[in-house]
């Protein structure tokens, strides 16, 4: 399925991103899981609380923004 596919690609990124210190500061970053986090609801049932979790783990893990 293409959103499967569009979904492992966006988090295969963000996962790359999250590795760096520069995008961890980056208020693009952070408004990025935000909004990821947002539209989570809207996964299916069975991987949403995986996802939700995920999304969770990243937001914790970014710094105060040096960039917006």
């Amino acid at each position: 399925m293409a959103v499967n596919r569009d979904l492992k690609t966006l988090l295969s990124e963000i996962r790359k991103g999250m590795a760096l210190s520069k995008c961890r500061k980056c208020g693009c970053m952070k408004g990025a899981l935000e909004e990821l986090q947002e539209n989570v609801a809207d996964y299916p049932a069975g991987d949403s609380a995986a996802l939700r979790r995920k999304v969770q783990t990243w937001l914790d893990q970014t710094e105060d923004s040096l960039y917006t």
